[in-house]
Formats: structure tokens, C-alpha cells, sequence
């Protein structure tokens, strides 16, 4: 039994990497500081995943158990209760609204929590599990993009709800495998809105921005416009789309694929030099042959160039592209490539940044500033918020650059 400072997990089981992020659970409300601690981050490689999705329980077992186990000796404590992020196809967004009248003259906190139950008041499939409620806008009396109707004057209040839901099978898997861990699953949560709480300040949800998370098997999309979440896609090509292609393109196995991708990848051939050549594998065991760093660059940049064009395509079919004032942010392990940043600001013609941790954190900072930790951070954020003690009669209070967000979405 470890002894030192409560905490909780934010656990991100990637197709590829299994990350791991314990945060304290002390929270000092009022006058105290309410930057979360980070204590300890534990990486493995992934087994037993697809796609996001467990496909063998055992192998995913262990990826989580290590992984949380090197946390828990980073900190010199265990995680009490673990918030795990869920993503891939299986996941469906909709749109539910709820209409209730109003009793007195005036809107009160607790006619949006009536508006919001009747809203969250779904039939869910028995093959589907219901993750998130999200309000998005109001109407009162008629007058639409209401964006906060408490004390407005009304006789009629109506909400809209972005209703998440995963595949049972998948979420069902995917609990017994952290239980089998040895650890206690307190909530799955949508791993690319765990991302944005990380990444992302309330100012830019409410100027419009999005975010694009490039993780192995799949690129995630979220789009914010007036601290509204406006679009959820998923792209079925990540960074394991892009190896495959270095595989077919160069006739080197995977794991060579994956070197030259992190040892000498650029998204751009033009920041890279014509001239240069780089070893690589011949046709016969112990054989090496040479091909231009061009070469290598050409070919990240034709997959990278077709992935982010497909985004814009859905943003301006949903006439988002003009609302952007805060512009790109991209997250995932495959974002911190060199060029991707810039590839990304000619695709999208607007400004991108790379999505790092580190805003509204104290405690081991400098290890969790990084794309790939950002959905485990923002699981960890999200988790120590939930746990939190909240005032009486405060209890959809914003707190913080994440709380604000948070509070009114979950």
C-alpha cells in the first residue's frame, strides 16, 4: 500500500499507446488555488486494441495495468478512482429537445435543469449506452440562439441537446478490462471532449475553433463556435494510415516505416533537402539501399494533405470556416511531426497552434506537455472536477478556464 496524497487517473488506451495521468484530488475551492497537481504519467505500448476498441481482454489488461502502474510509482500514490476516455466509429452524436413552460415570469437555474431532463429523456437502444447530454442552444418564447436564458422574462423554454452514445459491446469491454486491472472505473467519457479541456481556453470555444486530433488509427474532429459544441467527426485514417503508406511506398516492414516516420518524417517536402539520402532496407536480409529524405516527405505529406482537406471539406459544408476566429488546434502524437503545423495553416487558411497541456496544471508540468498526453490530462481535469465538492446551490457554477466549459456541458 502506497502512502501519500489521494488522487484519481485520466487513462487514454490508444491503438498504439496507453497513457496514464494521476492528478490530486485536493481542491481548494473560494481563495485557495484550483490548479490541478499533476503527480505522475505512465506510457505503454497498447495491446489487445483496434481502432480504439478492446479486442482481446486480456492483452488490454495488461497495457492498462502497466501503464497506470508506472503512474502510481511516479507519484508514490494510487489512483482511487480512474476516468477513461472512449472513442472510435462505434460512437454516435444526435440532437434531442426538450420544451417546458414557465411557471413564474422569470427563468430560474431550476427551470434549465427541468428543460435539460426533458431533453436528456432519450430512448437509448439496448445496443447503445448514453455518455453525454451536451445543451447547446436555447429558445425562449420562440427567439432562437439563446445563449443564456436565466432571468429572461418567458412563458416557454426550449433546449437542444447533443446526445453522445457508444456501443455498448465496446464501452462493456472496455470497463471489464480496467476492472480486471485492479482498478475502479468511475466514468467513461469521450475522449476527444476530455482533449479540448486540456488544450483549449474558454475564450477560444467561444471565439470558434477546432480541434483536430491526429492519434494512431483515427483523426477526431471537434468544432466549437460560442462555446458550443457544433461538430463531432471521425476520420478513419490516423497516424498508422500514414506508416502503412511508407511501408507500401518505400517496401520496408512497419517497424522501419514507423522509424523513418519519427526520426526523419516531415509533412512538408519543401522544408526538407533534395539532396539528402537515408538508408533503409534492401531486398535481402542484411542488404541497405538509399532513398531521398524527398522521397519520405512526399509521401507524409500526400496522406496528411488529403486527411486535413477532407476536414475542411466538413467544415465548410457546415459553414463553420467562416466562424473560426481562434482558428486550428491539433493534438494526438502524429501533430508534433515537423511540418504539420504548417501544412495545416495552407490547408485551412487560418491560424493553428499545437495543442499542448500545461494551462490550469502545476506538478510535474513539463512531463505532460506534450500532444499525445493531452487526452489523458483532459480525462484527469475532467475527473478531479466531477469529484470535486461543489458550494450548495452552486452546483453548475463555473470554476476555472475548464470549469466554465465543463459545468454547462456535463
Amino acid at each position: 500500500m502506497m502512502n501519500g496524497p489521494r488522487c484519481l487517473a485520466g487513462l487514454d488506451v490508444g491503438s498504439e499507446t496507453t497513457c496514464a495521468v494521476l492528478v490530486e484530488l485536493k481542491v481548494a475551492w473560494g481563495d485557495g488555488d484550483v490548479e490541478a497537481r499533476v503527480l505522475g504519467i505512465g506510457e505503454t505500448p497498447t495491446s489487445g486494441v483496434q481502432n480504439r476498441v478492446v479486442t482481446n481482454i486480456d492483452a488490454a489488461t495488461d497495457s492498462i495495468r502497466e501503464a497506470l502502474r508506472l503512474a502510481e510509482e511516479m507519484a508514490g500514490a494510487e489512483a482511487s478512482v480512474v476516468y477513461a476516455g472512449i472513442s472510435g466509429d462505434h460512437v454516435e452524436v444526435d440532437s434531442s429537445t426538450g420544451v417546458v413552460a414557465i411557471s413564474g415570469r422569470e427563468i430560474l437555474p431550476r427551470d434549465l435543469d427541468r428543460v435539460h431532463e426533458v431533453a436528456r429523456a432519450v430512448v437509448v437502444p439496448p445496443d447503445r449506452e448514453l455518455l453525454h447530454a451536451i445543451p447547446q442552444d436555447y429558445a425562449v418564447d420562440g427567439i432562437p440562439a439563446v445563449q443564456d436564458p436565466t432571468g429572461m422574462e418567458a412563458t416557454r423554454l426550449e433546449s437542444e441537446v447533443c446526445v453522445v452514445t457508444a456501443g455498448a459491446v465496446p464501452a462493456q469491454n472496455l470497463r471489464k478490462a480496467i476492472d480486471r486491472a485492479g482498478f475502479k472505473l468511475e466514468e467513461l467519457v469521450l475522449a476527444p471532449l476530455a482533449t479540448n479541456l486540456a488544450v483549449l481556453s474558454e475564450e477560444q470555444r467561444k471565439a470558434g475553433v477546432v480541434v483536430v486530433e491526429i492519434g494512431a488509427a483515427a483523426t477526431e474532429v471537434l468544432a466549437f463556435k460560442d462555446a458550443r459544441l457544433r461538430l463531432f467527426a471521425t476520420l478513419p485514417w490516423g497516424g498508422a494510415t500514414v506508416t502503412n503508406d511508407i511501408v507500401k511506398g518505400l517496401g520496408v516492414s512497419a517497424a522501419d516505416a514507423e522509424r523513418l516516420k519519427s526520426e526523419h518524417g516531415s509533412a512538408q517536402t519543401k522544408r526538407v533537402d533534395a539532396l539528402e539520402m537515408l538508408e533503409i532496407s534492401g531486398p535481402t536480409p542484411g542488404s541497405v539501399r538509399t532513398v531521398s529524405k524527398e522521397l519520405l516527405a512526399h509521401i507524409i505529406e500526400q496522406r496528411l494533405d488529403e486527411m486535413l482537406g477532407l476536414i475542411y471539406d466538413e467544415l465548410d459544408s457546415r459553414e463553420l470556416l467562416d466562424g473560426l476566429q481562434a482558428g486550428v488546434v491539433l493534438a494526438g502524437g502524429a501533430a508534433r511531426m515537423d511540418g504539420v503545423v504548417e501544412l495545416a495553416q495552407e490547408v485551412f487558411n487560418l491560424p493553428v497552434a499545437l495543442g499542448e497541456p500545461g494551462a490550469g496544471l502545476s506538478g510535474l508540468v513539463d512531463a505532460v506537455r506534450r500532444p499525445e498526453c493531452a487526452t489523458a490530462v483532459g480525462l484527469a481535469l475532467y475527473g478531479r472536477h466531477r469529484r470535486a465538492e461543489r458550494p450548495v446551490g452552486s452546483a453548475m457554477r463555473a470554476i476555472g478556464r475548464v470549469s466554465e466549459w465543463f459545468s454547462e456541458f456535463f
